[in-house]
């Protein structure tokens, strides 16, 4: 019986270990998001894709004028393009359940210190 006890006593501890552990890291703050996307002066419209290419079929929506999305602060290398002057630089629109989404760089204007729509 005491044998019973102290397992239900030591796997209880365990438990709450874990509890505790569980509320530390949800309690840490999460990285802020610091700058935004809007289309670039005289752009009316930017192509939101899934990949850093202009290829068909990666066209998942539309930032519109007047529209802001939150972004990374800065720019990757991928596929050309050739609107809005053309270039090779993406920048990256974090997505609803991780999808990414991606945006022609030249295409926009980024905006620090502005959280997104």
């Amino acid at each position: 019986m005491t044998t019973v006890k102290r397992r239900a006593g030591a796997a209880t501890a365990v438990a709450m270990m874990a509890m505790t552990a569980s509320v530390f890291i949800i309690a840490e703050p999460a990285s802020a998001v610091t700058c935004s996307v809007t289309p670039a002066p005289g752009v009316s419209a930017v192509s939101i894709r899934s990949q850093k290419s202009t290829s068909t079929g990666y066209v998942t929506s539309t930032l519109y004028a007047g529209q802001y999305l939150p972004s990374l602060c800065q720019s990757e290398s991928g596929g050309y393009y050739s609107s809005c002057g053309g270039s090779s630089y993406w920048i990256y629109i974090p997505g609803e359940l991780n999808f990414p989404r991606w945006v022609a760089a030249a295409c926009v204007r980024l905006v620090k210190d502005r959280v997104g729509t």
